[in-house]
């Protein structure tokens, strides 16, 4: 049994000439070696664009350090879908870029998350400044609804290869489960 019939075998390369296959995998590896190498420039020349500007001065070191870890790994996973694209074995591709898809989703969803949290605690700030009786209550609900908000979003972004319903039902249960337990610790914190 030749490599060709054991490659033929597994299910993933159906009908894939070996000597078709040998050229386009050095040439996908091609392709992905530059985009680590596009990767790595890139995010090296926004490094010294951020340092001349000094944007570590206005903004935290770590959410710049994001920034360019999303662009660096974006341009990485392009490069290795184009690279995989390239060999064009309909059954491994498309199984990789299914996985690949939800790469995507999970880094706008944990975004989402981010800007849902920092604007809740900015309106909880703005809402205690105002020297209402019960604004603390008030403060509470506006900041748990808006991370509550934001993280539906978030699930639908991150979830979105998984379906419609698949995901509402997941939103139904998680908002079940918060909810009590959000009620729960308000009831708690304010009956002292």
């Amino acid at each position: 049994m030749g490599l060709g019939e054991v490659i033929n075998n597994t299910g993933l390369f159906k009908n894939v000439d070996i000597k078709v296959l040998l050229p386009r995998g050095l040439i996908s590896i091609g392709i992905i070696l530059f985009g680590i190498v596009i990767g790595k420039l890139v995010t090296s020349g926004l490094k010294k664009l951020f340092m001349k500007i000094e944007l570590e001065k206005k903004v935290k070191k770590s959410l710049t350090d994001l920034f360019l870890i999303i662009i660096r790994w974006s341009i990485y996973i392009i490069f290795f879908s184009l690279g995989l694209n390239y060999l064009d074995i309909s059954n491994l591709t498309k199984n990789i870029t299914n996985i690949l898809i939800t790469i995507p989703t999970f880094v706008g969803a944990l975004i989402l998350i981010l800007l849902g949290f920092s604007v809740a605690y900015f309106l909880k700030k703005v809402i205690l400044t105002t020297e209402i009786k019960g604004v603390e209550i008030v403060s509470e609900v506006v900041f748990y609804f808006v991370v509550y908000i934001t993280g539906v979003y978030a699930i639908k972004t991150a979830l979105i290869p998984l379906g419609e319903q698949i995901t509402n039902y997941l939103i139904m249960i998680l908002t079940g489960v918060f909810g009590g337990a959000g009620a729960y610790l308000l009831v708690k914190k304010f009956s002292k």
